[in-house]
């Protein structure tokens, strides 16, 4: 089993702008470890995510969308209410605005989530917003700690949000930089490494990341420029699949990441020698694989990932 633990919350996506100048929205399921638990569920992948949701109405449609697409709910329920996002689009790239004080899937502990990983886990993968502060944040890093020293194949994708930072950026690279030392796997995109190593072009950023950290494989995602990636076999470029009618980039990374866990597990890669071992035409088929998954995501309004049927993987 797959295991993803982070965020869940409600996206609150514009959809116009009325008459009178007021946004309306439509609310979405979302959160980044959710939508890839999800993905991963439609791909067919035996799935857990381990973060709770809110006993509220909202938390209940979170529940249900799991369930519709086979991801097990091992974090349980809190009577803590359901974090927000708005999202505001410009150009089909989302604007986030984030309320997640006091909420349901902030209310976790190294100890809760440790018991709720069940033993057929195979891997773990983190990331995003629930790894910027806090003590669930803390908890998560250990947890990304322990799943390593159990043998369990690590996977990171931090989707750094700047503008949600409250002035510790100092203690959120650190936490950020402890997970990418134990990860077999970093996601990141260009945005993220403009903020991680500010003056440096992408790719000499990545190539300075894959060498201080060395997880097995390092992936960059670029939007319309494609992927870039490092590993033992060398470095990989892959193409953007053209978006013919794009809605929303919402998800589309989560659906990428997911993608790639579904295909290194058909590889039997999840683990680090057998990722390490991956031939570079081997590696190069799963990242475009990936890529025409998060294709499918860009033209539907939030994160709808596609299923291995209309995916044709």
């Amino acid at each position: 089993m797959i295991l993803c633990a982070g965020e869940n919350l409600i996206d609150m996506i514009q959809q116009r702008v009325a008459e009178d100048g007021a946004p309306e929205f439509r609310a979405i399921v979302g959160g980044s470890p959710y939508n890839c638990a999800r993905a991963l569920g439609r791909l067919g992948a035996e799935v857990g995510y381990l973060t709770p949701l809110s006993t509220d109405r909202m938390g209940d449609l979170l529940a249900a969308a799991l369930a519709a697409d086979g991801v097990a709910l091992l974090g349980g329920r809190s009577d803590r209410p359901t974090s927000l996002a708005l999202v505001a689009l410009d150009a089909g790239q989302p604007r986030y605005q984030f309320y997640r004080q006091g909420v349901a899937d902030r209310d976790v502990t190294y100890d809760t989530l440790h018991a709720s990983m069940p033993a057929s886990a195979r891997a773990l993968h983190l990331g995003s917003i629930s790894l910027i502060d806090g003590a669930d944040a803390d908890a998560l890093a250990e947890l990304a700690e322990a799943a390593r020293g159990r043998g369990l194949f690590t996977s990171i994708d931090p989707n750094i949000r700047p503008g949600q930072l409250r002035g510790d950026s100092a203690g959120y690279r650190a936490r950020l930089a402890s997970i990418f030392a134990v990860a077999d796997v970093v996601k990141i995109s260009d945005e993220d490494l403009g903020w991680w190593d500010p003056g440096r072009d992408t790719g000499a950023a990545a190539e300075a990341l894959y060498a201080a950290v060395g997880p097995g494989l390092l992936v960059v995602t670029r939007g319309a420029q494609g992927v870039i990636a490092f590993h033992p076999a060398g470095r990989i470029e892959v193409p953007a699949v053209p978006v013919t009618r794009l809605v929303d980039t919402v998800g589309a990374g989560d659906t990428f990441m997911a993608a790639l866990l579904d295909g290194l597990s058909g590889a039997m890669a999840l683990e680090r020698a057998a990722l390490e071992a991956l031939p570079a035409e081997r590696l190069t088929a799963l990242l475009a694989r990936a890529a025409r998954a998060a294709a499918i995501t860009c033209t539907r309004a939030g994160c709808n990932p596609p299923t291995r049927a209309e995916t044709g993987l």
